[in-house]
């Protein structure tokens, strides 16, 4: 399998007041399938901070039941998971907003760590529209991956059911729901395009590897969302997107991280 590198990968995290680049995509040992093109970017993985881990439950469910669930019911079943997470100032001002999923019963998510790196302070939306203070409780550069802990919860909370990305293959339902351009809870659908893609970090001497390729329409604010299988199980995290003509908008190439990457790099060995 040919191994791709994106010498500056979008990652989309900023709704509206900070403006990203979005990088090229660019084959480094697929010299038929060079593209040639310029990559630019602003975003950066910046800092490793750990701190401590997090429990995460598995659905331990292998290939899709049959018959293959509708679309709808399995956003019905993520969409009261999926939260927005607002990145604030010191003066308490909106700086960038983006996605993220709970994952546990004590209402933790995940999400993608340039999503709230920069942040003074992090406000998340549940689904039912309650609001609180978070904070991060574990990051990981490397990986791209934060977990936060809110203050407060709904009295109805939803964690996410994690699946296993062991068993994806190209072709397979590629789900996501996320809040792009602050469109809360929007479901995008496309396929698995790719499986263990790395991209460069920008800036910086190392890659994001291991990462899911996919198609399902990605965009600022996404980041930090479930990518989701067609048992409604979350399989990865978005963390960016590519598009060769520099600007911050989605051309059909999307990146997650593993679930298993996600948590690992947190503390929790995969299954």
């Amino acid at each position: 399998m040919c191994s791709y590198h994106v010498s500056t990968v979008l990652l989309t995290q900023p709704i509206p007041v900070r403006k990203s680049r979005v990088p090229t995509l660019e084959p480094d040992s697929c010299p038929a399938e060079r593209t040639g093109l310029t990559a630019r970017s602003r975003a950066a993985i910046t800092r490793w901070r750990p701190t401590r881990a997090f429990n995460i439950r598995r659905s331990g469910r292998g290939p899709s039941p049959t018959p293959t669930p509708l679309t709808s019911e399995v956003y019905a079943k993520v969409a009261p998971s999926v939260v927005q997470i607002k990145a604030l100032s010191s003066d308490g001002k909106l700086v960038s907003s983006g996605s993220g999923v709970v994952i546990d019963d004590a209402g933790d998510i995940l999400t993608a760590l340039h999503v709230v790196q920069d942040a003074a302070s992090l406000s998340v939306v549940f689904a039912d529209g309650t609001e609180s203070a978070a904070v991060i409780i574990s990051e990981v550069a490397a990986s791209d991956i934060a977990a936060l802990r809110p203050a407060n919860t709904p009295a109805q909370l939803t964690p996410a059911t994690l699946g296993n990305p062991s068993g994806l293959r190209i072709g397979d339902d590629a789900i996501v729901v996320g809040n792009p351009f602050n469109l809360t809870r929007s479901l995008s659908t496309g396929v698995i395009s790719g499986l263990d893609r790395s991209v460069q970090v920008p800036n910086q001497n190392r890659s994001l590897t291991g990462l899911i390729q996919f198609d399902a329409a990605v965009n600022p604010g996404s980041s930090g969302g479930p990518l989701v299988n067609r048992d409604g199980e979350v399989v990865g995290i978005v963390t960016g997107l590519v598009n060769p003509t520099g600007q911050p908008a989605f051309s059909g190439v999307g990146f997650a991280v593993t679930i298993d990457t996600a948590a690992s790099a947190l503390g929790v060995p995969p299954d």
